[in-house]
């Protein structure tokens, strides 16, 4: 009510101006009649005073002989002679008792009164009202003898005031009347420039961008419109600016690959790209929807808490972590988890940076698609794991099911099978389908292969690769539907399994439950697996026939797609398959007679330090009797650079001596500069080039087991630099990141290649001392000395070479210590958190003792 009625008063400018003229009015023409009504009170007030203080006057001095007798009857005569005087109230005689003696209402006399002047003086008394109340003293011979009080009332004079007041406010009312007309001609007068300009402002809140005010003149209202319009031009100027800006951000946004939020500081979603919305709605529960609180202005904090395994594994761990970097505890956050779909198998990593500079305005969320990475790696386990099985002495059956149950552990909602030819080459053999029923697969057995027999018949029988969407629809599965709907099948894809020399082996297949149509990566893992499973039995039966014949024996030697090299307890080549010639670059005129050891062989590790010959795997193999599996070396290899292989070698014994000793290996370059690309993002600082906190992790892992194995202690140093940031204040982070990579390569010349330095954020750096002594002692006092090497090569001067904004070269000198926190570790450490936690530790008591030195955590 309060708020309708201000806005009617002062919702415009005119009205505020009728309203403020009106209440002006009013309050004055108010004032005035009440100052006319308060002084003609005064003025009655006064005569009454008087004349009831001359007539109390006249009855005390008139009265005093009748008072002194105590003649009531007398005093009573002079009371009521007062009773015509109109304005009279009461008129009374008392005695010093405060008895009523006489009084001009004859029943009371007799009663007495208690509020009698203390003073024998005049007083008059005001009892509210108009009423004037007078308490004379009757006085004989200067002795008080009693009092005469008489009230007075002036009715006529208050039926005159009335009557001017009355007047009063009529006058008022038609002078606010009259100001009010007044003052609304002039407001339209005022106001008509001004409402011109407000209606340009509607138009242009409704939508009517290019409306202007036209207000001719000088006067301010002319120059306000002026002012508008300009400030309207700027305003679309600027509107269209911005929505050149929000389209050139949203497709930047949409064209990078990842999915990206950016949330506030209390974890408000700003703003999304198209894949981040296309991946919520990949993994809502409502479809064609976005998940809960992953839209523009919902609360991601809120999904992170959603108890959904099937979105998120670590959501408690997401929601800490990007709480973290909105709290400013933490510079980042990464996380790699799993998403699994009913139908695919997918993981991805995500990161939590600040925005901007300001670690408290909010935080970028990205969500990186790794599942190509990861699924690579974990066929490359299946794919070794298949040929270390080929390598060994496995049956093929066992080598063919290792095979289905890895592409069915790589897809958990595929079932395979491999299907075997018979001997005749006419019919469906041995039948390798464990997640298949086994009435469907007694049903496969000694079937016939042609056109129209099912998808595996088909393919056996054309060679071609055959994908039935729909087996209840399609008529090559006439003969067999009710078989398959008994199994519960609806979908088949068959790839006819061939040798290198095109025989026809069998047939490898992919079943689904549901109708279902294969993908680009659905037909290369058919493809694949079909290959492999190709591999597999013509390896076994060139295995088997080279235990029979060693013309059968080289058969294989020849063929193989691996490469396959022999050397003898001396470690010379003795002998090298064609693919071993044809990826190593040499012919085996060129091998033969070469050792591991020789110098003219260039191998080098993932890490690109060198591998040394006794190193290889072949040479441990000879030195240890034990098999060495999956050892990634780089190879020089003539007119290839680097050729990236995969070596697993065995030894060879006969009649239990150790006789020799074969090496295979296979090309995987394209694979491996792929992981190394994939590696470099995640493992390693982008600044320095040094291992992250990830592989920090995972080497730290490695030294804890290694530890378990020779029982020797290792060291984790903790660095931060002192003396940092003034640098970065003073000349800007270029220079700053200058320092840090001269901080790393210096680190890196004061450990040993199998020792790690690190780059964990910021300043702060981690070095990790591997294979010290067995005891603590021994440990401690290694672990200091090179604590003490690092501190004097950190502390030699920074000379920091750049280019000013003329180009013109320029350096600048800098002095920065470290403190460096110091903790050994051994298998007896359970966990790496309090490993770095006892470092950091003891860190922090370095800077407090001074900086510049190191401390154990022991000290």
């Amino acid at each position: 009510m309060l708020a309708t009625l201000q806005r009617w008063l002062l919702g415009t400018l005119r009205r505020q101006l009728v309203t403020g003229m009106v209440l002006t009015v009013a309050l004055m023409m108010g004032a005035f009649v009440w100052d006319l009504a308060r002084r003609q009170q005064q003025a009655v007030l006064e005569q009454q005073s008087r004349q009831a203080v001359g007539m109390a006057r006249s009855v005390a001095v008139v009265g005093s002989v009748w008072l002194a007798a105590r003649d009531v009857s007398g005093l009573q005569e002079i009371v009521l002679g007062l009773t015509n005087y109109p304005d009279l109230r009461y008129a009374m005689v008392l005695d010093t008792r405060g008895q009523v003696l006489a009084h001009s209402e004859a029943e009371r006399r007799g009663q007495y009164l208690t509020d009698l002047p203390t003073a024998a003086q005049l007083q008059v008394r005001q009892q509210g009202g108009h009423l004037v109340d007078v308490f004379s003293p009757v006085m004989l011979d200067s002795r008080l003898i009693g009092w005469v009080r008489v009230g007075m009332a002036g009715s006529s004079m208050e039926a005159r005031l009335a009557e001017v007041t009355r007047d009063g406010l009529m006058y008022a009312l038609v002078g606010v009347i009259l100001a009010a007309a007044f003052s609304l001609v002039v407001s339209r007068l005022l106001t008509r420039r001004l409402e011109a300009i407000s209606k340009v402002a509607s138009a242009v809140e409704s939508g009517q961008a290019l409306v202007r005010a036209e207000v001719p003149g000088h006067d301010e209202a002319a120059q306000l419109a002026r002012q508008f319009n300009t400030m309207l031009d700027a305003l679309a100027q600027r509107d269209c600016a911005l929505k050149e800006s929000e389209a050139f951000k949203t497709v930047i946004l949409d064209s990078v690959a990842a999915e990206i939020a950016v949330i506030d500081r209390d974890g408000t979603i700003l703003a999304v790209n198209e894949q981040w919305r296309q991946f919520s709605m990949d993994n809502s529960s409502r479809p064609g929807q976005l998940a809960p609180h992953t839209d523009v202005g919902t609360n991601y904090l809120s999904a992170c808490g959603l108890d959904d395994n099937r979105v998120s594994l670590g959501a408690t761990l997401a929601q800490d972590g990007i709480q973290a970097v909105l709290d400013g505890r933490s510079s980042h956050f990464s996380l790699d988890y799993p998403c699994h779909s009913p139908d695919q198998q997918r993981w991805f990593t995500m990161m939590v940076r600040p925005l901007g500079s300001d670690k408290h305005s909010g935080v970028v969320i990205t969500h990186t698609d790794i599942s190509a990475v990861k699924k690579a790696e974990r066929y490359e386990q299946f794919r070794s794991r298949i040929l270390e099985l080929m390598a060994s002495d496995a049956a093929l059956p066992d080598l063919l099911l290792a095979i289905v149950l890895g592409v069915e552990q790589l897809h958990p909602t595929m079932l395979c099978s491999i299907l075997r030819l018979s001997d005749d080459g006419r019919h469906l053999g041995e039948v390798i389908a464990p997640s298949l029923p086994d009435f469907y697969n007694q049903a496969l057995v000694g079937a016939e292969i042609g056109l129209g027999r099912g998808s595996c018949g088909t393919a056996a029988a054309t060679g071609e690769r055959v994908v039935v969407e729909d087996i209840a629809t399609h008529p090559y599965w006439a003969d067999y539907k009710e078989l398959a709907q008994r199994a519960g099948l609806g979908a088949c894809w068959s790839q006819p399994v061939v040798s290198s020399t095109g025989q026809m082996l069998g047939t490898f297949a992919i079943y689904h439950r549901q109708i279902h149509a294969p993908s680009a990566l659905d037909i290369a893992l058919i493809e694949q697996s079909a290959r492999l499973a190709s591999i597999a039995i013509e390896h076994k039966k060139i295995q088997a026939a080279l235990r029979a014949s060693e013309g059968m024996f080289r058969t294989l030697f020849e063929t193989l797609p691996t490469g396959v090299l022999y050397q003898n307890l001396d470690g010379i080549i003795t002998s090298a398959n064609p693919a071993a010639q044809r990826m190593l670059g040499l012919t085996m005129d060129q091998l033969q007679g070469r050792t591991s050891t020789d110098p003219r062989w260039r191998a080098i590790r993932e890490d690109g330090s060198d591998f040394p010959g006794e190193q290889h795997p072949i040479s441990v193999a000879i030195k240890t009797g034990q098999p060495v599996r999956n050892v990634m070396m780089g190879i020089a290899v003539p007119e290839r650079d680097y050729v990236w292989l995969l070596v697993s070698a065995m030894p060879l014994f006969r009649d239990g001596k150790l006789e020799q000793a074969y090496v295979v290996f296979e090309d995987v370059t394209d694979r491996h500069q792929m992981e190394q690309q994939v590696r470099q993002l995640a493992f390693y600082d982008p600044l320095t080039q040094l291992p992250n906190r990830r592989l920090l992790s995972e080497r730290l892992t490695q030294a804890i087991n290694a530890s378990r194995r020779s029982g020797c202690y290792g060291a984790m140093m903790f660095l931060d630099l002192d003396n940092f940031k003034p640098l970065n204040d003073q000349h800007g982070h270029e220079l700053g990141d200058m320092l840090l990579r001269e901080v790393a390569r210096r680190l890196r010349a004061c450990v040993r290649e199998v020792d790690t330095v690190a780059r964990i954020g910021g300043d702060e750096f981690v070095v990790m001392l591997i294979d010290l002594a067995e005891e603590p002692t021994g440990s401690a006092a290694q672990a200091r000395t090179v604590a003490k090497k690092i501190l004097a090569s950190l502390a030699e001067p920074y000379v920091l070479r750049f280019s000013d904004t003329g180009a013109l070269s320029q350096a600048v000198e800098h002095r920065c210590t470290a403190s460096i926190g110091v903790t050994l570790f051994s298998h007896r450490d359970s966990a790496q958190e309090p490993i770095l936690q006892r470092a950091d530790v003891a860190m922090y008591r370095a800077k407090d003792a001074g900086r510049n030195r190191a401390q154990f955590d022991t000290d």
